[in-house]
């Protein structure tokens, strides 16, 4: 709501205005109704994980100061491995420590989350946020501080608390995308300063810690998204294209398919591209983060995520799935020829309201 509130404010000038002035010249509507009505038009604007994502860690954020809630939810090494609590490896997801960590994560959604929901598509990029960023980084996490314990006892106590989850699958996508950047160097915060692609990885290490990761947090991430972008996880980690669009397609699946912002996988496409047609060696790596990064350019890019080169960038799904939705459409699937010959004669869902 804040964001949204801000967003509503900055661009107060190029909203259609809703009223006029007794000398004709047209006014915006500021009234309690106009207002509440814009925002929940721009909420509703945002894909559905995201929004749901950023509403959640102020709806934990309030818990937190009627209940103690982060005590129950945030990921320790030592409730995991010793009291057995396995569930924090997925609540991590929830624990916000503050308001500070709650704009900031709140903003890197908004701004991030949406163009690489609309890319992905709403049920791989919870995948990639939930399982991969926060549960699987969570083990590796635990692994580490094992395997470092006797030099560094204290991540095996009770009073180490790892950082947001969100926060960690923030970072892991960051690493997957660095890790997938075509080109010799990475260029950060202009040409003036690159970072060969060997030393990339420590160069995230370092940028990890500087901005509030645990060391033991840090290389979790780095090894999870590196090992992520040179195709080191299996098909179980990161599930092909098709998996994502046969689960959309259970019965089961349609509640969440038809709510309003949701995008499914065979509507998800890259979004206009940002670096007006550059060369990908000679982009930013700024750039390359908002210009589609999680696109296969080849074949052996396109195995990471277990599809095939097509020349999409979405694997096999990418050139013959023809059914989907677009965000604030009903959804109104059809048949395509392109569609591969097992799906054919099989029960396909109707056409369905919002």
């Amino acid at each position: 709501t804040v964001l949204s509130f801000a967003a509503a404010v900055g661009a107060r000038d190029s909203v259609p205005s809703r009223v006029a002035n007794r000398s004709g010249i047209s006014t915006q509507d500021w009234s309690p109704n106009a207002m509440s009505q814009d925002l929940r038009e721009r909420f509703l604007a945002t894909p559905l994980v995201t929004r749901h994502l950023a509403a959640s860690l102020w709806m934990a954020l309030v818990f937190n100061v009627l209940c103690g809630f982060d005590d129950l939810v945030c990921a320790s090494p030592y409730d995991i491995t010793r009291q057995l609590q396995v569930w924090r490896l997925v609540t991590s997801m929830f624990y916000v420590p503050g308001v500070i960590s709650a704009l900031f994560l709140s903003f890197m959604m908004y701004c991030l989350g949406s163009r690489w929901e609309k890319e992905l598509g709403s049920l791989r990029f919870g995948w990639y946020i939930l399982a991969i960023g926060v549960c699987f980084t969570n083990a590796v996490t635990c692994v580490c501080a094992i395997l470092v314990s006797p030099v560094v006892p204290h991540v095996l106590e009770h009073t180490f608390v790892c950082q947001p989850g969100l926060q960690n699958a923030l970072f892991v996508l960051f690493a997957r995308i660095a890790g997938g950047f075509p080109g010799d160097a990475i260029a950060v915060g202009g040409q003036s300063f690159r970072v060969r692609k060997k030393q990339v990885p420590l160069f995230l290490f370092v940028s990890f810690v500087l901005f509030g990761a645990h060391p033991v947090e840090a290389l979790s991430c780095v090894l999870t998204g590196w090992a992520w972008a040179t195709g080191s996880l299996g098909p179980k980690v990161v599930p092909p294209q098709s998996w994502f669009a046969r689960v959309e397609r259970h019965q089961k699946m349609q509640r969440m398919v038809n709510a309003a912002g949701y995008v499914s996988t065979a509507a998800a496409t890259p979004t206009l591209p940002v670096s007006g047609g550059a060369p990908d060696g000679e982009r930013g790596f700024w750039t390359h983060v908002n210009d589609h990064p999680f696109e296969e350019r080849n074949s052996a890019s396109a195995s990471l995520s277990g599809g095939h080169a097509n020349g999409s960038g979405f694997g096999d799904a990418g050139s013959s799935l023809g059914v989907g939705r677009r965000l604030g459409e009903s959804v109104v699937e059809t048949r395509r020829e392109t569609e591969p010959a097992h799906w054919r004669g099989t029960s396909r869902p109707t056409t369905r309201g919002p």
